[in-house]
């Protein structure tokens, strides 16, 4: 009688989440749908053209809490209604199920109706699929059943995915199947949503070509100092277009799902807080994991890594060791520097542990930092002085001088060829303004691996 009663809420559930079966028209009819279409401010995120759509693919879509993964699976659903029939895009929310059983049930009444439809390839779109126990279970005994060998899916998931190291990349079962990391809005894409065209491109292009963008310097500062307030996830960015200023919900609404994740994976919301409070509090200075542990509280120096740990799983955090410039290898033993990914969340976890957020030259050099750490892999230079980031691979570096007149940096230390310095509005030779910088660099989703 249970097992009836499930399945007929299961069904009822599935229904409700396609409605475009009636007919295309009635995707508007989804609510993440229709909430985005209804919207004064919308974009198209850039993962959805890097998703593999070639039969069989298993694709996997990562990324911070409220980063917009629902909304990109939508407009997935929407994009392939275009293209193939209605019943072979399936869309199912796995918030509400309790564990890989229930999943199980609902990819089993899926495969019977796509069989009754007579699909033959299907799109199988699975929002927030780590929230069931041990999803995994389900897609992977399906996988090796054979039962999605003509389709293509698209699981997207809070972090824990990679917190919990629960799927290890499917090691065998992913066909052409890529991992794709969701990011918030470069600075250059926030640009374009305001109405000011950048053009952006690789790092090579934004260091030596971003004076062209010098007759939009004024308006990109402007835009600039907003998006250090504002950052790049879409209801923030949203309430600003639209209200001139973050509502005191999406905040709260963020530091919640935040909590919901810490309670998922039964870790402790008071450590959580402490190495947070830690984190805003020696923003962009040179700190150790016995700092966090001792002078915040964060019990012992284990604790204090394993929950620095969770913040860069929860891809809410980037950590950049000290790299020798001689070798380009880091140095393990040194302090690290640590930067959230995005300035809302600066704003969202200071008002959460109720200290004052960092100035705006430490919420610039953070924008920097996590705008290069898109492009590969950064650390800092403690060698006769400091240079801020680096990236060795490229023979990169640069000083971040939000202020006024920087002197320029023309030194050139082991590895380092080219070391740039990033002011707030001087142009000189290797001195460029950030806004003009990050402006003409495309960053976006990027392909990673979880194991």
């Amino acid at each position: 009688m249970i097992y009836k009663v499930v399945c007929s809420l299961i069904t009822q559930m599935i229904e409700e989440q396609n409605p475009w079966w009636l007919g295309r028209e009635h995707i508007y009819e989804h609510e993440v749908f229709r909430r985005y279409a209804d919207s004064k401010v919308k974009w198209v995120p850039d993962v959805l053209g890097k998703l593999s759509l070639e039969p069989y693919s298993l694709n996997f879509i990562v990324g911070a809490r409220q980063v917009g993964k629902s909304t990109a699976l939508l407009l997935l659903a929407n994009t392939l209604l275009d293209r193939v029939r209605p019943e072979a895009v399936f869309y199912f929310s796995c918030d509400k199920l309790a564990d890989y059983r229930e999943l199980d049930q609902v990819l089993v009444e899926y495969l019977r109706f796509k069989e009754r439809s007579g699909v033959g390839s299907a799109y199988i779109l699975l929002d927030e699929v780590t929230f069931p126990r041990e999803w995994y279970r389900a897609v992977k005994y399906r996988v090796d059943r054979g039962d999605f060998s003509r389709d293509v899916l698209v699981l997207s998931g809070s972090l824990s995915m990679r917190a919990k190291r629960e799927i290890e990349t499917f090691p065998g079962r992913r066909g052409s199947g890529r991992t794709l990391l969701m990011n918030p809005l470069s600075f250059s894409e926030f640009a374009e949503i305001h109405g000011v065209r950048t053009s952006g491109r690789d790092i090579g292009y934004a260091l030596t070509e971003s004076q062209r963008l010098l007759p939009l310097s004024g308006r990109l500062s402007e835009l600039f100092e907003v998006y250090l307030e504002s950052g790049g996830f879409p209801n923030p960015v949203r309430d600003v277009m639209v209200e001139g200023r973050v509502r005191s919900s999406t905040y709260s609404d963020f530091i919640s799902s935040v909590s919901a994740d810490l309670a998922k994976l039964r870790r402790s919301e008071t450590f959580f807080k402490l190495a947070v409070r830690g984190i805003l509090e020696k923003a962009s200075s040179q700190v150790s994991y016995h700092t966090i542990a001792k002078e915040f509280g964060v019990g012992t120096v284990k604790t204090a890594i394993s929950y620095i740990d969770l913040l860069r799983d929860l891809y809410l955090l980037n950590m950049l060791e000290a790299v020798d410039p001689n070798s380009g290898l880091p140095i393990p033993r040194r302090e690290k520097k640590l930067y959230f990914t995005d300035p809302f969340i600066y704003h969202s976890f200071s008002k959460w542990v109720m200290t004052t957020p960092p100035d705006t030259a430490k919420l610039a050099e953070a924008a920097v930092v996590n705008h290069l750490s898109l492009v590969g892999n950064t650390g800092y230079v403690k060698w006769d002085g400091e240079l801020d980031i680096a990236l060795a691979g490229l023979g990169l570096a640069f000083e971040v001088k939000y202020g006024a007149k920087p002197p320029p940096t023309r030194r050139v230390i082991g590895k380092l060829k080219k070391v740039y310095t990033l002011s707030k509005t001087t142009i000189d030779e290797g001195v460029i303004p950030i806004p003009l910088f990050l402006a003409a660099l495309k960053v976006g989703a990027k392909q990673v691996e979880l194991a």
